[in-house]
């Protein structure tokens, strides 16, 4: 399964339902190879499939070759997804954060506001009709007030749930993918060290028989009675 986005979610946008669930998670988030490189060359691939293309090169790089073995691959792609859950985990911490920030102090600008709206009140003079239209007044802006920061907080919420779930589906989805691609790798890897302990093995045979057949050429030479030449008389 791949993920394209042509617009991801931020922590700080509101919760919008696209038809297409690979686009719910931010990219910031998702599973990419370094393609800086190559960002000139493909400015004109619709960003879902540049998507797509990075996280395919994501995965190629980690079992492009056989120089990492399966545990040290399989390390590698959990030190990584636990990098980015972290990240997410750090902005839904600052998200929640800024909301509680801003609702306090939306609380306390109110809180003043009716606050200074007594105050000012109780220095005229009034009849009794008009202070109980007064508090009456303030009590319903008040209920206003709190029924639209409940809102508010709800929708917040429902929002946070439905970024961690978009979250946890896409790295449960690539952690699946990982999975599936990981068991062909250790496969390819398994066969490509027993070829290589295989070719390891014909070539010390080899150098075996060659040495043996050089050993069994030179014992002939070894066995044969040495040849003693006559010294040669000067002057002769």
């Amino acid at each position: 399964m791949v993920f394209g986005a042509e617009k991801l979610w931020a922590l700080d946008e509101p919760t919008n339902r696209p038809d297409n669930d690979t686009t719910l998670v931010d990219d910031k988030y998702s599973l990419k190879a370094d393609r800086e490189a190559f960002d000139k060359l493909r400015k004109d691939i619709p960003p879902e499939r540049q998507k797509e293309n990075d996280e395919k090169a994501f995965m190629d790089q980690l079992m492009s070759d056989f120089s990492r073995s399966p545990s040290e691959v399989r390390s590698k792609f959990s030190s990584i997804i636990n990098k980015k859950r972290e990240l997410f985990n750090k902005d839904m911490t600052k998200s929640r954060e800024q909301f509680n920030k801003t609702q306090k102090k939306e609380r306390d600008e109110f809180s003043k506001k009716q606050g200074d709206a007594r105050k000012d009140f109780s220095k005229k003079k009034v009849t009794s009709d008009e202070r109980k239209e007064f508090f009456e007044e303030l009590d319903g802006e008040r209920k206003d007030f709190y029924s639209k920061q409940k809102e508010q907080r709800d929708e917040f919420e429902a929002d946070m749930r439905d970024k961690r779930k978009n979250f946890d589906d896409y790295a449960r989805s690539k952690t699946d993918e990982f999975n599936q691609l990981h068991r062909d790798y250790t496969k390819r890897y398994d066969e490509n060290k027993k070829a290589q302990s295989d070719l390891k093995k014909q070539a010390e045979e080899k150098r075996k028989q060659l040495q043996k057949s050089i050993d069994q050429e030179y014992e002939g030479i070894r066995q044969k009675d040495p040849t003693i030449l006559e010294p040669t008389t000067q002057g002769q």
